[in-house]
């Protein structure tokens, strides 16, 4: 008898130990229009920042920096699982680095399967194809951007200077500056790189070719926080 109810006991405990996974599981793989809506706040750098995301794909913003509280209201959209991309009304936080036409991104996170959060993107790609011919995979040439309604050309000089040109919004924009190649073989600029959008790199921007392999640039432009990644808490209780 003793020996019988201790395999109950044992049987009783593994099906318990199932369906608390089988719960965990179904709640860590939900990444739902109802799983993600909710309050995020953010605090760090300075600023404090309340976001809701709304079932029906709009989104509140407030956002305090320097004493000055803004708001924004907007909509957000899926990309792929757990990617969100904003529409242009979204405040950009610090640290946060906006897509080369402007479009903020995010990404949910879910900590031990529950605990949500959502992470800004702090880089993104342009890319450069060479129009020149490349003897013996020399980086020094001229490129072009393939980035939509902006046309840039980008020449390299043998002498690690670089001139650029960007014409985005009918406003042309011109700049000259510096390259080098760090231990990596990745091309480093200086801060009067021109981004897309027609405007040269902020204090806290830097822009990287990802190991050149002389037919085309990949540009890394990607912004540095002092606290990391900028990311908003979902708050998980309504009390």
């Amino acid at each position: 008898m003793k020996l019988a109810r201790n395999v109950a006991a044992v049987g009783f405990c593994l099906v318990l130990c199932y369906l608390a996974f089988a719960i965990w599981y179904v709640v860590a793989s939900d990444y739902s229009d109802s799983a993600v809506s909710g309050i995020y706040r953010l605090a760090q750098d300075g600023e404090t920042s309340t976001l809701v995301l709304k079932p029906d794909h709009t989104f509140q913003q407030e956002l305090s920096r320097l004493g000055k509280l803004q708001s924004a209201q907007g909509t957000w959209r899926r990309v792929g699982q757990a990617g969100i991309a904003f529409s242009k009304d979204f405040l950009t936080i610090s640290g946060q680095e906006l897509s080369a036409n402007g479009t903020a991104y995010g990404e949910i996170h879910k900590t031990l399967g529950f605990l949500v959060s959502l992470t800004l993107t702090q880089y993104h790609v342009e890319w450069y194809g060479r129009v020149d011919p490349s003897p013996d995979n020399m980086v020094a040439g001229t490129y072009v951007g393939d980035e939509e309604g902006v046309s840039a050309t980008l020449i390299l000089k043998p002498d690690h200077t670089f001139e650029q040109a960007v014409s985005h919004l009918s406003v042309a924009n011109h700049a000259k500056g510096g390259w080098s190649t760090n231990q990596n073989g990745d091309i480093v600029f200086s801060k009067t790189f021109l981004k897309a959008s027609g405007e040269a790199l902020n204090g806290n921007e830097t822009a990287s070719s990802l190991r050149p392999k002389g037919s085309n640039l990949q540009i890394e432009v990607a912004a540095t926080s002092k606290s990391g990644v900028p990311t908003y808490q979902k708050r998980q209780f309504s009390w």
